[in-house]
């Protein structure tokens, strides 16, 4: 094999000749096009082409969208309109059931604040009963009955 005199070209590789005029090409307008699309002239031509563009399709998105709903409503399918509107009324409702579940705990603590006076006020005989015998003191009837179901389920 002998050694290639001519800087790196190869003239028996067509397809090597072909690769370093490709790189070569690109390389050039690589720089070329970025060194275009950083100039501030550039940015706002691209800008004012955008607002055009978005301007002149505006009717006709428009008349898509009125043709989509008659399309939808002929269909008996929901349109996006409608369904945004019920994800919205989901959500006020959700919000609703939140506020009322936290109204309720608001109420049973209160309920229970009011009532532990009253068993803390009851004389000590009827407490010591109470230990005694936990089944009989009503206050704790419930909570053995939760516990029964959750551990039969």
């Amino acid at each position: 094999m002998t050694t290639n005199q001519n800087e790196g070209f190869d003239f028996t590789d067509p397809v090597g000749t072909w690769r370093t005029i490709r790189d070569a090409n690109l390389d050039a307008w690589a720089k070329g096009m970025a060194t275009m699309v950083n100039t501030e002239t550039f940015s706002k031509a691209l800008g004012i082409q955008l607002d055009t563009m978005l301007a002149a399709s505006a009717p006709m998105q428009k008349a898509m969208n009125q043709y989509m709903e008659a399309y939808l409503k002929q269909a008996n399918l929901p349109s996006r309109s409608e369904m945004v509107s019920l994800a919205q009324r989901m959500t006020n409702i959700e919000m609703r059931l939140d506020d009322m579940d936290a109204r309720l705990d608001d109420i049973l603590a209160a309920l229970r604040a009011l009532a532990t006076p009253a068993l803390v006020a009851e004389p000590a005989e009827d407490a010591s009963a109470a230990e005694a015998n936990p089944e009989s003191d009503p206050a704790t009837k419930p909570a053995a009955r939760r516990t029964r179901r959750t551990t039969s389920e």
